[in-house]
């Protein structure tokens, strides 16, 4: 898959006069004029009023409420089904947080839900490129599978000796799995989870700094094992239980490293159009401002894809197909 970016550039003059409230080139506080990108017409970084949506406060608080709904739904089934009342506490007091934070985005900080509208409108394309690379992973991951290539095994491989090394948390063998030939039992609680997920969610940001080798690996590599493991166990117990095994907490934790993915992307077409020379700075505060609130409100959706994964995805597998999850 080859990823188009259209090129972009900036005309600095030297000695021109700046429009008039508007400071020179130079720091934080810099100001540029319009232009195109690979996002369609926005304004320079200095100014800080990127491409928003109209509708960037309704849709955003609207996400928010989402995610809110999530973690009550995954509140209840956790003290109904598993009878864990402080992980219920927990996955309430989260969807209340999201509530709040819905409300007062939409009442009192409006600039909130526009400034992650704008930085949505820089990233998007990496983002979406991430998620390609994730789904090239899955096809490359199915035509190994039909090659007669099971890389379970090699999975599970990768699972013991995280265990036997200490890196994975929560998790402890069991000699019983897989058919009496020994496997793997992780800890199945929303804490596990986050602290298990976390780490790759931010080395997919930081992989900007190899030059986003490191996170394009990790991407495809990631839905090479999802596609080859998917027809593993799909022929065991059906597609349809993988799906509902995968998606409830998917859709969240997916869209998540996506979009850690689609920073560390973005930092490195920004890093190349200063070495250029048609980027007259790297961060700006408007950038880094903008880009933190989305981080943190994609490390937010991996909070709840944890609280989901732990207590919703199994009872939701089991309610939809009784006979092949009992």
């Amino acid at each position: 898959m080859r990823l188009s970016i259209g090129s972009s550039a900036v005309a600095v003059v030297v000695g021109e006069r700046c429009p008039l409230g508007r400071r020179p080139v130079g720091g934080f506080n810099s100001h540029f004029p319009e232009r195109r990108s690979m996002n369609g017409p926005e304004r320079d970084d200095g100014d800080g009023r990127h491409l928003s949506s109209p509708h960037a406060v309704r849709n955003w608080s609207a996400l928010l409420s989402l995610l809110a709904l999530a973690s009550f739904l995954a509140a209840g089934t956790a003290f109904v089904v598993s009878d864990a009342a402080s992980a219920a506490a927990g996955a309430t007091l989260l969807g209340l947080g999201l509530i709040g934070a819905a409300l007062l985005t939409s009442a009192k900080a409006p600039t909130v839900a526009r400034r992650l509208s704008a930085a949505w409108a820089e990233h998007r394309r990496y983002v979406w490129f991430s998620g390609g690379l994730f789904a090239l992973g899955i096809a490359a991951g199915i035509a190994l599978a039909a090659a007669g290539i099971d890389l379970m095994q090699l999975f599970l491989e990768l699972i013991m000796e995280e265990l036997e090394g200490g890196e994975l948390e929560g998790a402890e063998v069991d000699p019983g799995g897989l058919g009496g030939g020994g496997g793997v039992a992780l800890e199945t609680s929303a804490t596990s989870f986050i602290r298990n997920n976390t780490p790759p969610f931010l080395a997919s940001i930081i992989g900007a700094l190899t030059l986003g080798l490191f996170t394009f690996f990790v991407m495809t590599l990631n839905g090479v094992l999802v596609g080859n493991i998917a027809v593993a166990i799909g022929g065991e117990v059906g597609y349809g239980l993988f799906l509902a095994l995968l998606v409830p907490h998917g859709v969240f934790e997916l869209t998540a490293l996506f979009v850690g993915a689609g920073v560390g992307f973005r930092f490195i077409y920004r890093a190349g159009e200063r070495v250029l020379g048609t980027r007259p700075a790297l961060f700006t505060r408007p950038y880094l401002t903008r880009t933190a609130l989305l981080v943190v409100f994609a490390w937010l959706m991996l909070v709840v894809a944890a609280f989901v994964e732990a207590y919703l995805t199994i009872p939701v597998a089991e309610l939809l197909f009784p006979t092949q999850a009992a």
